[in-house]
């Protein structure tokens, strides 16, 4: 009998192994190979909290293309696309998703737009790193998942995603019973954030006109000043009502809450969220990370800033993104797309 237990628990330690393991992300990725060599010096600005990153990308890549030196002032995204247009960075990075304004910006000083390279993906859950979002009911409710239509019909007013009308009970989303005619309270972060931009962006496809019943949170501090994240407030609420919906991420969980499945489009696949459905970029609500370059049209990128964003997006520069830890990197077929747009 021991024995028998002794060899349930190895099985079941193998099976939970097996299934928590990472993804192998740098499977069929290539390594970097110069295309010809350059020199010169490439000035770099825009995000702040990826140093670490920026130096092993810099550092691989002088292993290959020694003649080239770095010039780097990471003062901030919100400076980022004023040091692109202001010609002082031939690189920028942006932590998130590029707002309008700061696109309208360059395009208003060169009549054009600016080329965006997406080098990673967002975090799925480290603070700070542009994590994914997640959508959570109260622990009590039986929903288990939302297409994007549907989450902007609870959301949003303008219903962009093609929604017939708006959702405000929980009947809609049918539910039965006791649940049928209760309404949906709904929560979220303050609409001057980037989580709640992104939320903006990606469901309710850019509209401003948000659900006015909306109830959001900002960040708070402790009494030693340090920064409590708005999603721990979002989702205690959630927690003290049956009858709310709520997004944020994985880190401010609680035990009265849960997470749902979300899809693209009505009907499915739906998908729930883990790292790897957010490196693979099933899960909708994954967000990413941009390099923006000044390339006039019809022109060729500068070549070794051409080389620099080759050697980011090889097997080299992505497990740079791995061993960093902090972003997910991209997965094979965004790193095609960002080749293609280099071409």
């Amino acid at each position: 009998m021991k024995i028998h237990s002794f060899l349930l628990f190895v099985i079941a330690l193998a099976f939970d192994s097996a299934y928590s393991k990472e993804p192998d992300y740098l499977a069929n990725l290539s390594p970097y190979h110069a295309h010809r060599p350059v020199s010169g010096t490439i000035r770099i600005g825009g995000n702040p909290y990826i140093p670490e990153l920026m130096q092993a990308w810099q550092d691989g890549f002088q292993k290959h293309q020694p003649g080239v030196g770095f010039v780097t002032d990471m003062k901030g995204t919100e400076t980022a696309m004023a040091g692109l247009y202001a010609n002082i960075a031939d690189i920028v990075f942006i932590g998130r998703e590029p707002y309008r304004p700061e696109i309208e910006a360059f395009e208003d000083w060169y009549g054009y737009s600016p080329t965006g390279v997406k080098i990673t993906s967002g975090s799925y859950a480290t603070q700070h790193k542009t994590f994914a979002l997640m959508v959570y009911v109260n622990k009590k409710n039986p929903l288990s998942k939302l297409s994007l239509s549907q989450l902007d019909a609870l959301y949003g007013v303008e219903r962009k995603r093609g929604a017939k009308s708006a959702i405000r009970t929980w009947g809609q989303l049918r539910l039965s019973g006791s649940w049928r005619h209760r309404p949906v309270h709904v929560y979220g972060y303050n609409f001057d954030t980037g989580m709640a931009g992104f939320f903006k962006l990606t469901v309710l496809k850019g509209s401003d006109r948000w659900n006015p019943e909306l109830r959001e949170f900002d960040n708070g501090r402790t009494a030693d000043g340090n920064v409590i994240n708005a999603g721990t407030y979002i989702l205690n609420a959630l927690a003290n009502d049956p009858d709310g919906i709520a997004f944020a991420n994985v880190l401010f969980e609680n035990t009265s809450v849960k997470s749902i499945s979300l899809a693209e489009k009505n009907g499915g696949p739906y998908f729930a969220p883990s790292k790897e459905m957010a490196w693979r970029r099933d899960y909708p609500l994954t967000r990413y990370s941009t390099a923006f370059i000044n390339r006039p049209p019809g022109h060729e990128v500068d070549p070794k800033v051409e080389e620099f964003l080759r050697y980011i997006l090889s097997r080299d520069g992505m497990e740079a993104v791995v061993n960093d830890a902090a972003f997910l990197p991209l997965n094979i077929e965004e790193i095609r797309n960002g080749l293609k747009t280099l071409d």
